[in-house]
């Protein structure tokens, strides 16, 4: 089974969780999965930013990337978040590729240009995975490695592009043709009113979950990304948290949702 697993939240911000993650995706790639690791780290990178009195704003969830944040973003994604991760994978055991969609052509981007009430809003060095090439990634899985990728990617003229990392693990399922997508964020789930779980989404759901403001903020790329993958390759997508005890195991190997599944 080829699984793909985009961690957010407290896993990157906490050593405990982190490492409770990194033994579960040890225990599948030790199963024979291939797993492929994404992460973002937007906590970590607004308080760098603050630190070095760079503004941060933020429209519909995605952050708004200057010049400036973007080689911040290089600094904290790419180098601090992605190096723990392949340091914490290492120290289990289990061989890891520490990568961005930048390298080996892995990731070709196009810039986002973002719309709210027919406007047009410059998100800076933001953009959206166009073109997938997985050759790293089937060298990696050829050599027993689990690749991590930092959401980060090269779009026109060779310059860097900050990638949703939702976008950017759920273009990396499609293109894999991947059995899983597995969102690991503090939310446990898509939340209705109520602030319940919801077990299940299905695709037909999801415009009206937005548009009655059931979700908001950083849930909506995720969801809006959803929908985009349950159109392509991926059938099911999982919305867990990372506090949930082999959380991750328990979702790739029951058929009852630990969160939130979204099927078409």
């Amino acid at each position: 089974m080829t699984i793909v697993v985009k961690i957010g939240g407290q896993a990157i911000e906490d050593h405990t969780q982190r490492r409770a993650v990194a033994r579960q995706i040890v225990a599948l790639r030790r199963a024979g999965h291939h797993v492929v690791v994404v992460h973002g780290g937007g906590k970590l990178l607004t308080a760098t930013l603050q630190k070095l009195g760079i503004p941060t704003h933020f429209h519909d969830g995605l952050r708004v990337t200057d010049a400036a944040t973007r080689d911040v973003a290089l600094m904290v994604l790419g180098g601090i978040v992605n190096k723990q991760w392949v340091a914490e994978l290492e120290s289990q055991g289990q061989r890891a590729l520490g990568i961005s969609g930048g390298d080996a052509g892995l990731v070709l981007a196009r810039k986002l240009q973002a719309r709210r009430n027919g406007a047009r809003h410059d998100l800076g060095f933001v953009g959206r995975p166009q073109k997938i090439s997985t050759h790293v990634l089937d060298v990696a899985f050829r050599a027993g490695m689990v690749p991590v990728v930092a959401s980060l990617a090269l779009g026109p003229g060779g310059q860097y592009y900050n990638i949703n990392a939702d976008d950017l693990a759920a273009a990396l399922a499609a293109g894999l043709e991947a059995d899983r997508l597995l969102y690991l964020t503090e939310s446990g789930g898509v939340w209705d009113a109520e602030k319940n779980i919801l077990p299940v989404v299905r695709l037909g759901e999801i415009a009206r979950l937005i548009r009655r403001e059931i979700v908001r903020d950083g849930m909506i790329p995720k969801l809006r990304s959803c929908a985009r993958t349950l159109r392509r390759n991926v059938h099911e997508i999982d919305i867990l948290s990372p506090a949930v005890p082999d959380g991750l195991l328990k979702a790739v190997s029951s058929r009852a949702a630990v969160g939130t599944r979204i099927v078409k």
